[in-house]
């Protein structure tokens, strides 16, 4: 028969803290990840314009922007966004057709009015290749 030997023990006194490191590591990881961060804002004081609106162009378009969120096409108020849309692009395409040439167009919008509402609008005329040539903020759109 073989006889094997014993293995020696080396009993010490101090704990295996590799499993404890591990844990506390994960955990660790885990709580920087899920950690509310507070975001850095800057705070923006946007100057007052005192230089008078540039020459408008006969054909230009003012499309206005409410602090209700609501769109217009040269003062005419347009329920929502699909039937603005339509009128938009049939009254520069009218404007094309009548001066053979880009219609000019202005947003004029309330000093209140959400950010939302123009960056939708500011994104769909960028889709259509338009650019707008001026953008005047107000107390009260006209």
């Amino acid at each position: 028969m073989i006889k094997l030997s014993e293995p020696q023990s080396s009993l010490s006194l101090m704990p295996d803290m590799t499993a404890l490191l591990d844990v506390i590591f994960i955990l660790l990881v885990f709580m920087m990840l899920t950690a509310n961060v507070a975001p850095r804002l800057l705070e923006v004081d946007l100057p007052v314009a005192a230089v008078p609106a540039s020459q408008v162009e006969a054909n230009a378009i003012t499309l206005g922007l409410s602090e209700q969120g609501e769109y217009s096409i040269d003062r005419t108020p347009y329920a929502d966004w699909t039937t603005f849309q339509a009128a938009l692009v049939q009254s520069i395409a009218s404007k094309r057709d009548q001066y053979q040439s880009e219609p000019q167009l202005l947003v004029a919008a309330d000093k209140h009015v959400a950010l939302e509402p123009f960056v939708k609008l500011a994104s769909w005329l960028s889709e259509q290749g338009l650019a707008v040539a001026e953008v005047v903020v107000s107390d009260q759109v006209e």
